[in-house]
């Protein structure tokens, strides 16, 4: 009889791993992040090749092609030339010995992944290997074993927990219910459920033999959250099949359930590394992959919807040639589980409490907007790598108009009260300067267009839905909001978050903006809170944008800091914002003529609503609205017809100074949106509109000289070098108390500007690049200018 195994190691001590299935989907992100979790760790990977050379080129080249190879890993990485399925995994008795002496700890992949297999096809490198594994693990002394199990073990996790499985949940450290699976997992169709789960429970009997070693039980998975995909998942053939048919399976939806497999290797890594974790099964899926189903018709691609049978035949007509082709059988089986159309599952009842608790660093789940959109974007730019036809998408305003329809119906209101003709005439006019040459939208764009676009409409919806439901917000009152209005660059991000620091102002936050509904209209318990479900989403919208990075060193972006209430007028598609985002001089000149009449009077309307959710969220206290928004300065009339009472802060800067900085910050804006323009044209094109905004300001300042009381002009330059002696200035014209309170939490803030400043890198710009002179920019902004000079204030505020 031999000796007892000695004990492992503790995982603080682990230095040597070997990895099965290294080149596979999740291996190739396993590989690097073991590596760049400790800089003294060595992973030696098994590798089906006909020497370690081989091997070691085929993990780099599938690494590279993952994005996740650094040359600064090949010292540490040693590739060992074998198979799982061969007794000693296919290595001499002095290699594999070696291995039993040195290894500390085993993560064992490798696995035939073929969802359409029987059991008796895939038992024996599924499950019968696994001796082979163990022998090296109970070998000389014990080494950690980490096995990447599936989620797919549980039938109704597999069938989205739909129809026989609504209502069931799997819990924490849960088994799979043998008759279930019996009926769902067909042996001789479905083998790979079983050869997982028998795996499984041989490593749990392995454990209760001292061995030390966790199951990881991967959800769903074919893609990475920087967009890397795996072309062979059925989710990827079946979407491939219906672009390549031009229609759709009834019921079909964008897949929500597809865990990025970086974030799942990571979370895995960072578990089995840790010396504290407590468990042994561990649920590795997110249980809240998206917010809501998404339609095709939501990212622009327009598919019909055809039956299951006719959109089979168009499939199998195709032959071979069909990304779906010997797929069917599964298919099948499983489609009145995934085809459910907005019935798809958003959130999935499984308990991921071991993967919360033992994760030394919180696992972020990449939102589905992010998601798709970076899947979307990475299938583009690598066009030979991927097999499957790519789709189409238009931007198209009869189908927007129908995911109208459908919104309205949703929420139980009218089409005709929450979308009206005006708001229509301006959405079908945007819809057409965005697809006009002039645009320059590029095709990889669309898809997120309509998507904002979708979300914009859906937005009206659900705020008509909420007053419906709520009659008393139609009687809130808005009582002397005050507007900060100074043109772009002049400071007016600064003081309006300066002055949100005070209690006694209220200032919508840019999660706020994104969704302004809670659905079921908890504001009391959920409002401002870090469980406020509207937070991640608007995470999501932020980071597939883009526009977080865009703005970086220009403009600070944080879904809890205080916006401007841009997103209140976009929801009128008649706002001049689109127009600074897009190059769309036709959309430009026909909001010229037909004016903001309108999107002021539904700005108050929304308001009212984030009044009453305010009230609700305080327990009726009230405060005093505080919005920015420079564009305001091109629709005063619009705004005081809306909010009679309003007060003003304007702030000014040299217009050479603002001109080159916001110029800049367009060209940034639009890099992301539309093909790039010769920086002198969009020079020009940005001078006439800024000089246009504050003639219009000008001339109604000089119109309306009994508003004078209600406009306080503040200096940039004063602000920026004495912010608090500002805004005392301005509290003090307005007869407001500056309470000690509200000075502390300012400074704080300040504080912490300037410590961000200190790290972030400085924006830079120069007028010239944008074919601007000094002389040239004084000229545009004569009025401007002399305005400021006639009221004797061009001196001290410039």
């Amino acid at each position: 009889m031999g000796a007892a195994p000695a004990e492992a190691v503790s995982p603080s001590e682990v230095r040597h791993v070997l990895v099965t299935g290294a080149t596979g989907f999740i291996g190739r992100f396993l590989v690097r992040d073991l590596l760049a979790h400790d800089a003294g760790l060595h992973v030696h990977c098994l590798v089906r090749a006909a020497s370690a050379e081989e091997g070691f080129g085929r993990l780099r080249a599938n690494m590279e092609h993952a994005e996740t190879w650094d040359d600064d890993f090949a010292s540490r990485i040693h590739v060992r030339a074998g198979d799982i399925d061969q007794p000693r995994l296919g290595l001499s008795r002095a290699d594999f010995d070696d291995l039993c002496a040195n290894i500390d700890a085993v993560y064992h992949l490798a696995a035939t992944l073929s969802l359409a297999a029987s059991y008796a096809a895939i038992r024996r490198v599924n499950a019968s290997s696994l001796r082979n594994v163990l022998e090296l693990c109970l070998r000389t002394r014990y080494k950690h074993l980490f096995y990447a199990g599936t989620m797919g073990i549980f039938p109704q996790y597999v069938c989205t927990f739909a129809h026989e499985y609504e209502g069931s949940r799997i819990v924490h450290e849960a088994q799979p219910d043998l008759a279930s699976m019996k009926k769902t997992f067909p042996l001789g169709l479905l083998g790979y459920p079983w050869s997982k789960l028998v795996a499984e429970q041989a490593l749990l009997f392995a454990q209760s033999a001292g061995l030390p070693m966790a199951v990881f039980r991967l959800g769903q998975t074919s893609m990475a959250s920087t967009g890397y995909s795996q072309p062979s998942n059925i989710s990827q053939r079946l979407f491939a099949a219906a672009v390549d048919v031009g229609s759709v399976p009834s019921g079909f939806t964008l897949q929500s359930t597809n865990d990025p497999a970086d974030t799942l290797s990571r979370t895995c890594t960072d578990i089995s590394l840790n010396p504290e974790r407590r468990f042994t099964l561990y649920n590795c899926c997110n249980p809240t992959p998206s917010y809501r189903t998404v339609s095709l018709e939501e990212v622009g691609l327009d598919l019909p919807e055809v039956s299951y049978q006719a959109f089979r035949r168009a499939c199998q007509a195709r032959g071979d040639a069909s990304p779906m082709a010997g797929y069917w059988p599964v298919l099948d089986h499983f489609g009145r589980y995934w085809l459910r159309g907005t019935e798809a599952a958003t959130s999935l009842p499984i308990s991921d409490r071991a993967i919360r608790e033992d994760c030394p660093r919180p696992i972020e789940w990449p939102g589905p907007l992010t998601r798709y959109v970076r899947y979307n974007r990475w299938v583009r730019t690598h066009r030979e790598d991927w097999p499957h036809p790519l789709p189409r998408r238009s931007l198209d305003f009869d189908r927007l108009v129908k995911q109208a329809r459908r919104y309205a119906g949703e929420n139980g209101v009218s089409f005709e009260d929450t979308y009206p003709g005006w708001m229509l005439e301006g959405l079908e006019q945007l819809v057409e300067a965005l697809n006009s040459p002039e645009a320059g939208l590029p095709d990889d764009r669309i898809g997120h267009i309509v998507f904002d676009m979708c979300r914009l409409l859906r937005n009206n919806a659900e705020l008509a839905g909420e007053r419906r439901r709520h009659p008393v917000i139609e009687r809130q009152e808005i009582v002397r909001p005050v507007f900060i209005v100074g043109i772009n660059r002049t400071g007016t991000t600064y003081l309006h978050r300066l002055m949100a620091r005070d209690p006694r102002f209220w200032a919508l936050r840019a999660y706020e903006y994104v969704e302004p509904v809670i659905a079921g209209g908890d504001y009391a318990g959920l409002a401002g809170t870090p469980g406020d479900p509207r937070r991640p989403l608007a995470a999501d919208v932020f980071k597939a944008s883009g526009i977080i990075d865009s703005f970086e060193g220009i403009h600070h972006i944080g879904i809890d800091e205080p916006e401007e209430d841009i997103p209140i007028l976009r929801l009128s598609f008649r706002a001049w914002m689109f127009a600074t985002r897009h190059p769309i001089p036709t959309y430009e000149r026909w909001l010229e003529a037909s004016g903001s009449r309108e999107s002021y009077a539904l700005h108050r309307r929304v308001m009212q609503h984030y009044t009453w959710q305010r009230r609700e969220r305080y327990r009726g206290a009230d405060g005093q609205w505080l919005f920015k928004m420079p564009t305001h300065l091109m629709e005063l009339e619009a705004l005081t017809e809306a909010y009679p009472d309003a007060l003003f802060i304007q702030t000014h800067r040299e217009p050479a100074q603002f001109m080159g900085s916001w110029c800049s910050l367009v060209e940034r804006i639009r890099s992301t949106v539309s093909r790039p323009r010769p920086p002198e044209v969009l020079g020009a094109e940005q001078l006439r509109a800024m000089s246009r905004l504050l003639d219009r300001a000008v001339a109604f300042r000089e119109s309306r000289p009994e508003l004078d009381d209600r406009w306080i002009d503040v200096s940039y330059y004063d602000l920026v070098e004495d912010p608090m002696a500002v805004v005392a200035q301005v509290y003090d014209r307005r007869g407001w108390p500056l309470r000690p309170e509200a000075v502390a939490a300012m400074e704080a803030w300040l504080d912490e500007q300037m410590e961000r400043r200190r790290t972030e890198k400085r924006h830079t710009y120069d007028i010239a690049d944008y074919g601007l002179t000094r002389k040239a920019i004084d000229e545009a902004f004569v009025r401007y200018l002399d305005f400021l000079s006639g009221s004797g204030r061009r001196a001290s505020l410039l």
